[in-house]
């Protein structure tokens, strides 16, 4: 699997949880997301390569997700919270039963502190990513 199937692997995956993807560099991502719900994906990391014509490469993921919560409670927030860490562990789950994917390891999903100017939810999720070609 190579940079592009993952990519789109991804975005197959979270357009099915309702987001609106986007991927692109990480400074970008304050003028990328333009409407919520959102799912931000910076550029994979090729982080290394076992094989020559077949083996396994290794990605760093990181994907935001985010959706609005400026009008909401402190309750409503933790909920949209929770519900979006579920939808973020589920993504890697799902990812790592593609054909192409031998392995997710090592995921950590943290709620984001930055606030931006939209008054957006987000959570942050990491992975390394171990692809088969």
């Amino acid at each position: 699997m190579n940079r592009t199937l993952l990519c789109s692997a991804i975005e197959g995956l979270v357009s099915k949880c309702g987001y609106n993807f986007q991927l692109s560099d990480k400074a970008y991502y304050p003028t990328t997301v333009c409407r919520y719900p959102a799912a931000f994906m910076s550029q994979p990391e090729f982080s290394s390569l076992e094989g020559r014509k077949h083996g396994r490469i290794t990605y760093n993921v990181s994907l935001t997700l985010a959706k609005q919560g400026a009008k909401q409670s402190p309750e409503e927030r933790n909920s949209s919270l929770s519900t979006m860490e579920e939808q973020a562990m589920n993504i890697f789950v799902e990812l790592s039963q593609n054909e192409h994917v031998a392995v997710v390891e090592e995921l950590t999903i943290v709620p984001c502190s930055e606030v931006d100017t939209h008054g957006a939810i987000t959570i942050k999720a990491e992975a390394k990513v171990v692809t088969i070609f």
